[in-house]
């Protein structure tokens, strides 16, 4: 379930309703004014947000203000280490400043792609730090209930069994999930696991279960992908962030269909198989896997040490996946 949508006016006053009844002509044709009539008083309950931090999103309908859409970006499964810094600041929860003017402003390696969010006045950024783990209607800013899109790029640090079990809840209250992962062999540290091994588990583990019906089949391919022919390339290549048609990738593993859902569909080919794939679930719960994580390299970095490459300026590979985040938000600009 998605968090309820609040308005800008987080209470209504009381208002009251008052009248004159109609009066009777007296037989004499004297016409007898009435006093009016006391009725009682009566209030309209506003939804109050959970955390006001979380700059509470709007209804469109119900004033002037936009919606707000809530995406949580992953920074707590190893997403910054060694070479790749695969988060979009390095402040905390709330990237620093509020009130970006560039990509810059903000200090992680997918920097450009949480300042394309904000920038579109859509949607507010938020982030899970290192130390803290998903919840599902815990309350508090890891709990997912109150987002309306995860992201977790590269995570090279399995979710654990209960990480797994708040996805789930996620997906089936109708949230949106963006997987990122890489090719075979980019493991960034002795410690690590590989991204792809990481979002293989979570997908097929209990409870995801391979609901979604999409794998990552790690290998390694260097070469760029074009649109495909499903459905989802149209979706996806003419959404609110501008048109795709070619989406530039650079060492990456493709990602396949394992045939468990019927709804599961590849937007970019890489040769016969996909590099980025979408697929929903009955609940409304929808995913977005992409197979490298150089579309989304920004090639920016502030004291992280890595060598980055600006794969986000390349071909339409920003239209690609602002597009693809604005589809599992269900936001149509």
């Amino acid at each position: 379930m998605h968090p309820p949508p609040m308005t800008m006016n987080e209470t209504r006053g009381p208002r009251s309703v008052g009248g004159r009844a109609l009066c009777s002509l007296l037989a004499a044709c004297a016409l007898v004014a009435c006093g009016p009539q006391d009725v009682p008083a009566t209030s309209v309950d506003a939804a109050t947000p959970s955390d006001a931090s979380m700059d509470s999103r709007t209804d469109a309908d119900a004033g002037t203000s936009p919606r707000l859409f809530r995406v949580l970006f992953d920074t707590s499964h190893r997403n910054s280490v060694s070479n790749a810094d695969w988060v979009v600041d390095n402040s905390g929860v709330e990237p620093t400043p509020a009130d970006p003017s560039s990509e810059l402003d903000w200090s992680g390696g997918v920097s450009a792609w949480g300042f394309g969010l904000y920038q579109s006045g859509r949607y507010v950024i938020r982030q899970l730090v290192p130390g803290t783990r998903l919840s599902f209607g815990e309350g508090g800013p890891t709990d997912l209930a109150t987002y309306d899109v995860f992201i977790s790029v590269e995570p090279e640090e399995p979710f654990s069994p209960n990480e797994r079990s708040a996805l789930s809840s996620f997906a089936n209250n109708g949230g949106g999930i963006f997987l990122v992962a890489d090719h075979a062999g980019a493991q960034r540290c002795t410690s690590c696991t590989e991204a792809w091994r990481v979002i293989n588990v979570a997908l097929s583990a209990s409870p995801l279960s391979d609901t979604f019906g999409v794998r990552c089949d790690g290998n390694s391919i260097a070469r760029s992908g074009t649109r495909g022919s499903d459905t989802m390339a149209t979706d996806l290549g003419m959404g609110p962030f501008g048109h795709a048609s070619t989406l530039e990738f650079h060492a990456g593993t493709t990602v396949s269909l394992t045939g468990t859902n019927e709804n599961a569909a590849i937007a970019v080919r890489a040769g016969q198989q996909g590099m980025l794939v979408t697929s929903s679930v009955p609940s409304g719960g929808r995913l977005v896997l992409l197979g490298d994580s150089s579309p989304a390299d920004d090639g920016t970095c502030s004291g992280c040490g890595a060598t980055l490459f600006d794969g986000w300026s390349e071909s339409d590979d920003a239209s690609w996946i602002l597009n693809a985040t604005a589809w599992l938000a269900r936001d149509g600009g």
